[in-house]
């Protein structure tokens, strides 16, 4: 049992001792990763975080590293997934930068969408904000819609590895930055891309098939050299370098080697006299110099303190470097402003990912008047893409080189040769809209109307037309309109309409106007011809109904005289047949021995409760006319009043009286037939009307 339980305490003892082994590991592992991280050394700092991910899968500051790490070397679908993983396990936890450089990673992968999704829900707080934003994207909407402006060229002097920033030196070689080109044991590597370090090269701007040259032993060293430009005597250098001088490396506090812009002087084909220039620090880094056309003014990069944040731009005077000026908050952002250039009209470009782009740096022109640096424009696409597009250089108007990492290239950064093809007129979406001024009824022109365009209820624009009739307006895209003709004794016009997206489209919009004379008329014509169209329908209504009607009432008269053979036909007239009801001579009162016939056809009206009928009465010839005629019409009435006696509606029934005028016999005198003759003519019946309501 005692070695039972020692047993269990040393295996107890041995996981513990293999947990904590393991714990300690992955912190060495991330302990690793993190000094890498933190040195720029990203890629040796990638596979570490890679394989402790594996095992700690939502560590955030390791998943963030790595994502950062993925985005530092441009490893962008790999980035796109672990920034996504990001905001999907730990949203809440990403600061603006870390949300700033995911939005990019989308928008350098073409994910426009999904990239301003971000933007709207991770760094816009307010209505301002917001309003800012949607400016920016119908910007870039603006500039998209010009097409390609330029022309460009892959050079055949890129390769797998880096080739960027180029100048052009005494107008015959084409100076250019790209990683060592020699490979040796000795040679080191910078840690950032796993790559060598850069050097300067040239070669003829005219045959780029000729194998290129190191610029210079004299400048040349073990770290980076980068980003040249030339005085125009060919005799001073302005470029970037790490912080290394007379074979000592400079580093800040935290260790770290910044990048620094040195000058040197041609003298006897050497380049000598190398200094580092008084805006220089260990502190920060100072890059890519450009000199104005004068040559007075130096302008570089800097993330030196007291800017807007990351790197801006600067300009400092040459005779003393002293006291370097911000070129300000309409050139700086809080994110990188880089690799500026100055054409001869004293333009500036630059490059920057916090003015709006399409992904990652994009090329930039403000324009100075007076000066001053207007505000800057994105010079379109394709020197502009989702990708790093920077170092822009101007060999003449509309000629020059920029260098961009875009993944159609040879590889990593490439440069690439331009030609301007469009001007740069950036505008927002617009159509035209026109149209004339015509009589309502004859078509002609009508000159001298008054055209007015209106829109949110204010009238934007007024325009009188000529003998032509014909107007023309400039309109915003996707907007309400109306627009209105008058003219002095005439009745006015008015369209309403509303434009789509498609840009600089051509909308036609006639309008038609007519005297108030010509309107009564019109409005007649139209009355008259509404009330015959409704007189027509009222009518065609009349007939299909009658037409349903008289179709019911067939299938009415059939199926009753099928079933009642007392309802007879005779001469194209229907009866209900019965004996005899005679009447006395000169009285209307019923006799008592026609109520048993009378009571058959009530029988009848009982039992088809829609169906109308007449009851006609006749006398002889005895008498005078008009005492005959109102005779039958007492005995017709007699009738009525006993079937009413009987439970029939008298509104079923009309009651006349024929008099003498429809004899069965023909008696020429009274003496000439007899009294049965006589008795006969003095006869009721019975006539249906109709069958159904």
């Amino acid at each position: 049992m005692k070695l039972q339980s020692q047993h269990i305490i040393l295996s107890f003892i041995i996981g513990l001792t293999a947990i904590n082994l393991a714990s300690a590991q992955n912190k060495f592992s991330t302990f690793t990763a993190d000094r890498y991280f933190e040195n720029t050394y990203y890629q040796k700092a990638i596979p570490i975080y890679e394989k402790y991910l594996k095992h700690n899968d939502e560590d955030f500051e390791s998943m963030l590293k790595l994502a950062d790490a993925y985005f530092y070397t441009y490893d962008l679908e790999n980035a796109e997934l672990m920034y996504s993983k990001l905001n999907r396990l730990h949203r809440n936890k990403m600061n603006s930068e870390a949300n700033f450089r995911m939005i990019q990673t989308f928008k350098a992968l073409g994910k426009y969408e999904k990239a301003n999704e971000l933007y709207k829900t991770k760094l816009i707080h307010n209505e301002n904000e917001l309003a800012a934003f949607e400016s920016k994207l119908k910007y870039l909407d603006n500039v998209e819609a010009i097409g390609d402006r330029f022309e460009i060229e892959n050079l055949s002097i890129n390769t797998e590895t880096s080739e960027f920033s180029t100048s052009i030196y005494q107008d015959s070689l084409l100076v250019y930055a790209a990683n060592k080109k020699a490979k040796g044991i000795f040679n080191k590597i910078f840690h950032w891309n796993a790559m060598t370090y850069l050097n300067l090269y040239s070669i003829p701007k005219e045959n780029l098939d000729v194998k290129p040259k190191l610029l210079s032993n004299e400048i040349s060293t073990r770290f980076h050299e980068s980003s040249a430009v030339f005085t125009k005597d060919g005799k001073t250098i302005y470029f970037t370098r790490n912080n290394y001088f007379n074979n000592e490396k400079n580093t800040d506090n935290e260790k770290i080697n910044h990048l620094q812009i040195y000058k040197a002087e041609l003298v006897n084909g050497k380049w000598t006299n190398l200094t580092s220039l008084p805006i220089n620090s260990d502190s920060f880094s100072t890059e890519h110099p450009a000199l104005s056309n004068d040559e007075e003014t130096l302008y570089f990069s800097s993330d030196r303190p007291g800017g807007f944040g990351s790197f801006d731009l600067y300009k400092v005077n040459t005779k003393n470097f002293e006291n370097p000026e911000n070129l300000g908050a309409e050139i700086n952002t809080n994110h990188r402003e880089q690799f500026p250039f100055i054409s001869k009209e004293g333009d500036l470009y630059f490059s920057s990912n916090g003015h709006p782009g399409f992904g990652l740096l994009d090329v930039f022109l403000s324009k100075t008047e007076n000066g001053e640096f207007q505000k800057p424009d994105n010079i379109g696409q394709p020197v502009n893409s989702g990708y790093d597009d920077f170092a822009f250089y101007l060999i003449k108007d509309k000629d020059g080189y920029f260098s961009s990492n875009r993944p159609s290239g040879q590889g990593s950064d490439d440069i690439y040769k331009f030609k301007e093809t469009k001007e740069l007129i950036i505008e927002d979406c617009y159509q035209l809209i026109s149209g004339k001024s015509l009589h309502k009824i004859t078509n002609e022109i009508l000159p001298n109307t008054k055209i007015e365009l209106i829109a949110d209820d204010e009238i934007i624009e007024t325009f009188t037309t000529g003998e032509d009739g014909v107007f023309e307006f400039k309109i915003e895209c996707e907007k309400n309109y109306t627009i209105t003709a008058n003219k002095t004794d005439f009745e006015g016009d008015s369209k309403n309409f509303r434009t789509n997206d498609v840009r600089k489209k051509e909308n036609n919009v006639d309008l038609f106007l007519i005297s108030p004379s010509e309107i009564e008329k019109i409005q007649a014509k139209k009355e008259a011809e509404r009330e015959a169209k409704l007189a027509e329908k009222i009518k065609a209504e009349k007939q299909a109904e009658a037409e349903r009607k008289a179709k019911i009432e067939r299938a009415a008269k059939q199926k009753i005289m099928t079933d009642e053979p007392n309802i007879i036909e005779k001469n194209q007239r229907i009866f209900i047949k019965t004996e005899p009801i005679y009447f006395d001579y000169d009285l209307w009162y019923i006799r008592k021995e026609s109520r048993v016939v009378l009571n058959k056809v009530v029988d009848i009206l009982k039992k088809y409760p829609e169906m109308k009928i007449e009851i006609g009465t006749h006398t002889d010839i005895r008498g005078n006319v008009k005492y005959n005629q109102k005779l039958s019409l007492k005995r017709s009435n007699s009738v009525l009043d006993y079937f009413e006696s009987q439970g029939i509606d008298r509104n079923r029934i009309l009651a006349k009286g024929y008099g003498e005028s429809q004899p069965i016999i023909h008696c020429e005198t009274e003496e000439s037939c007899t009294e049965e003759q006589h008795e006969i003519n003095r006869r009721c019946e019975f006539e249906i009307l109709s069958f159904t309501e």
